[in-house]
Parts: C-alpha cells; sequence; structure tokens
C-alpha cells in the first residue's frame, strides 16, 4: 500500500512582510545530501556568536519540506524550470543577444558548434550525473548567459551541465530544511556572513576546504530570489503557500504599482530586454541583473524593462503566446 504523502512541518511560522520593505529575507535552505540538523545548528551558531549579526539577523521562518512533498508538488523543477527549458531546448532556444555573446566569447559559429544537452553529454561522455557536474575546465571554456551556463569540453558545448545532478538528488527520502534570516544588512555584509558561515562549516568537518559552499546550502542573492525561493519553500502551515503579496520583496513591488501577475511573470520568465541609463537596449535574466541590489534599485530596473518578460527565446514554430521558461509541467 502506498504511503500518504508527508507534509511540510512549520517550526517556526513567517511573521509576513518586514515593517516598512526595510529588511531583506534572506531565503536559506540546505542541500539534501547534508546532515540539516548539524548543518543549521553550526550556521545559526555563527549568527548568534557575532555582535553584528547577532542584532541585526533574525530567524523568521523554519520549516521542513518533505522529500516527497518536493517531487510530488515538482518544486525543484519548478524552481530551475528556465535552466532546465534551456537544457532541453538547447541553441535553437537562444536569443539572439546570446547567439552574440555565445559567437564572440567562443569565436565559433553557432549553427555549426556542437551544442548539446546534459542529458545527451551523459550519454555521449559516458559519464553520470555527479561525473558531468564535476568535470573542470579552464575559465575560458565557461561562460554565463542570460542564467545559462555553457560549459565547453572536448569541444562540445554543454548547457546548463549542473541540472541532472541537481535532479538526480531530488528524490521522496531527501527531505530539505528551510529557513529565512531577516535582516537589515547590505548585501555586501550578507556576503560575508556566508563567507562566515562556510569557515564555520569547514571547522565542524562539514565541509571540506576544496567544496563549493553552494554544494551544502543555498541563499537567496538578490530580492528577486528572494521571492522565487519563497514561492517554493515558504509555507504558513502543512502544504499552504504564504500569499505572494505577503513576500516581503514583492510586497514591496506590489506598493509600487506592479500587478501579482506581473511578479509572477518575471520571476517565471526572467529574460528581459531594458534600457540602460545611457539609452542602450540591454538583455539579461531579472536574477543575475538584480543580483545584490537594494529593493529600490530593483524595482528600479524592472522599471526599465522595454520588453515583456517571456518572449524573446523562440524556438521555431512558438509564437509570442508562448513563454520561453515555461513553469514545469506547462
Amino acid at each position: 500500500m502506498a504511503q500518504d504523502m508527508r507534509l511540510p512541518s512549520v517550526l517556526i511560522s513567517y511573521p509576513g512582510p518586514c515593517e516598512n520593505y526595510l529588511c531583506n529575507d534572506i531565503f536559506i535552505y540546505l542541500r539534501p545530501e547534508t546532515n540539516g540538523v548539524e548543518v543549521e545548528s553550526t550556521l545559526l551558531r555563527v549568527v548568534r556568536n557575532n555582535g553584528e549579526y547577532r542584532d541585526s539577523i533574525k530567524l523568521v521562518y523554519l520549516a521542513n519540506i518533505p522529500g516527497d512533498f518536493i517531487v510530488k508538488n515538482k518544486i525543484v523543477e519548478e524552481h530551475y524550470s528556465c535552466q532546465i527549458y534551456f537544457a532541453e531546448g538547447g541553441k535553437e532556444c537562444f536569443t539572439e543577444n546570446m547567439k552574440r555573446i555565445f559567437e564572440s566569447y567562443f569565436h565559433q559559429s553557432l549553427k555549426t558548434a556542437e551544442v548539446i544537452s546534459p542529458f545527451q553529454a551523459m550519454k555521449q561522455l559516458s559519464m553520470d550525473a555527479d561525473e558531468l557536474f564535476n568535470i573542470r575546465v579552464p575559465l575560458k571554456d565557461m561562460l554565463l548567459i542570460n542564467g545559462q551556463s555553457i560549459k565547453k569540453y572536448k569541444n562540445i558545448f554543454i548547457i546548463n551541465y549542473d541540472i541532472p545532478a541537481i535532479l538526480h538528488k531530488n528524490n521522496n527520502k531527501t527531505d530539505i530544511a528551510a529557513m529565512i534570516l531577516r535582516t537589515n544588512l547590505e548585501y555586501s555584509k550578507i556576503h560575508r556572513l556566508i563567507d562566515d558561515m562556510g569557515e564555520a562549516l569547514i571547522d565542524a568537518n562539514i565541509l571540506r576546504f576544496d567544496k563549493p559552499l553552494s554544494r551544502v546550502f543555498h541563499y537567496s542573492k538578490g530580492p528577486f530570489n528572494q521571492i522565487r525561493d519563497a514561492l517554493g519553500y515558504l509555507y504558513q502551515s502543512a502544504d499552504i503557500h504564504v500569499p505572494i503579496s505577503k513576500i516581503t520583496f514583492a510586497a514591496f513591488l506590489i506598493d509600487k504599482g506592479f500587478s501579482e501577475k506581473e511578479i509572477l511573470k518575471v520571476i517565471r520568465n526572467p529574460i528581459i530586454q531594458f534600457r540602460t541609463r545611457s539609452g542602450d537596449i540591454a538583455e539579461n535574466d531579472i536574477f543575475s541583473f538584480t543580483a545584490n541590489d537594494s529593493f529600490s534599485a530593483a524595482a528600479e530596473k524592472l522599471v526599465r524593462s522595454v520588453s515583456k518578460p517571456g518572449v524573446l527565446a523562440l524556438t521555431p514554430g512558438r509564437t509570442e503566446a508562448d513563454t520561453p521558461c515555461p513553469p514545469a509541467g506547462a
């Protein structure tokens, strides 16, 4: 008999948006392969043992998200839907700007380049997901465009090589601990906090000094990432999401005149064109574009958008009604 799906267990309930939007809500969730309790206690000890952190950071949400719940609701697939779309669609999904950058950087025509998905690369190279993830190449053979990574290896170009490993680690038994640290610190100091946490994990023999901290936990690197993380892992009870209007940065945008629908569309279809301060048109994904920004700076960049999110990367036969990075299951 199949077991009933487990539901999220909320240990510290989210209190709603920060008053006057003066705080960053930094979402941290522990990677499924880590020892959740040990890592969690180590991270919080860093906050408690530093006077500046202790006075300016508060734990406002803590929950355990069961692996079977994550799988059933495709939370990981939703979070990485844009990267999965490009991984599966390949170079046919590239925008004109992405094509130009690829050819300029690698000095090779995109039309003739062997650009393959990570799933195809696993077959072609006889590798599993972790082996593909761990391929090391010179920095010059790596390119990040619009949030999509391209790794050149043995004269092939692999799009979003990390996606199979991310999906592979996501299964019914891999529960995730999620928390929100609310702080008035700017991102420069938030990054210092994360570095301190990394050192504490190394000292506790949880993290090897030669392994990236991202192997242990994820954290929100900008205001739009705060929304994306909350959409996946922020619950008010059991399987009931906290409304988007209660997410701090989303509430800030709503106060600035953006609708919930507009916010969700840019989160799920993040590649946008925008006008630079010099008047030129540029292109980027909203998460990279606003990383480390204050709420005001991130909102101002969205105001400068001159394209509708979701109409830039069109495969043959698709229309502007289609989205380049659709939600999982769409």
